[in-house]
């Protein structure tokens, strides 16, 4: 625990915000698999200990049942995948359900295992690597703490080739596809939630008085169709604290209010 210690204590010097401890494997790596708890409780605790005695916070990359155990039992707010939770790991985190954000990162396990195929990675190697048998455990893990009142949230691991930024509002689409969320609670997991996990819920992430506006205009109904807000073309205005990033085209708004009326 000295070496973790010592580290967060570089990383905190260095004005980082939050610190990102691996406490679990990952299909993606040949050392050590998703099922599998690498780190131990007093390396965890020794992080954690630096992190609060100055200030910052802390995420866990844990999809072992183990490591979601762990990062609750040590006052981690935000976890993401907590895949592999079994039914001790869902009650912890049901019992934290006001502090704790879950990210379970679902657009990188799905693009990897049918998108990825032009970068070498087939469908059958994707699920060689075990990346099917995750996505059969993370979907009713999800669809379940979210009965439970845990706040799941979209992205992380956007950034690979065949997942690249830019495209991270396919997690709002798969939210509904596969973890029976409506469309207006999967966008709300990306804007009220994102505001709170970035503990700024009370300026961000709402259409409100007060708040910042960030705010895009879409060309179309996403509660009837959440994927259009993945068509660029669609997006008719983008406005970030209130300047227009993109400013809408008046005379497409002129047709499209003409064609609505």
């Amino acid at each position: 625990p000295d070496e973790f210690r010592r580290v967060a204590r570089e990383m905190c010097r260095e004005g980082v915000d939050t610190l990102k401890i691996n406490p679990s494997g990952d299909e993606f790596v040949p050392f050590a698999k998703a099922n599998q708890t690498v780190m131990n409780e007093a390396e965890v605790e020794a992080v954690c200990e630096v992190a609060r005695s100055r200030g910052k916070r802390v995420a866990s990359h844990s999809r072992s049942a183990e490591s979601v155990k762990m990062s609750v039992r040590n006052g981690i707010e935000i976890i993401y995948h907590a895949t592999l939770c079994d039914e001790e790991a869902l009650d912890m985190l049901e019992s934290v359900k006001d502090t704790v954000f879950v990210a379970p990162t679902l657009g990188v396990t799905i693009s990897t295992l049918y998108e990825a195929s032009d970068w070498g990675i087939t469908t059958e190697i994707a699920e060689s690597l075990g990346l099917r048998r995750e996505l059969d455990a993370a979907i009713p893990n999800m669809i379940e703490l979210k009965k439970r009142g845990v706040r799941i949230l979209p992205g992380g691991d956007y950034g690979f080739a065949w997942n690249p930024v830019g495209n991270n509002a396919r997690d709002i689409e798969h939210f509904v596809n596969y973890l029976e969320f409506s469309p207006m609670d999967a966008i709300l997991s990306a804007t009220k939630l994102g505001g709170e996990i970035m503990m700024m819920g009370n300026e961000l992430g709402m259409i409100k008085e007060g708040y910042l506006a960030d705010l895009i205009l879409v060309d179309g109904n996403p509660l009837a169709d959440v994927s259009i807000l993945q068509d660029r073309d669609r997006l008719l205005g983008i406005m970030k604290d209130g300047s227009f990033h993109k400013r809408p085209d008046a005379e497409r708004l002129a047709q499209r209010q003409a064609s609505a009326a």
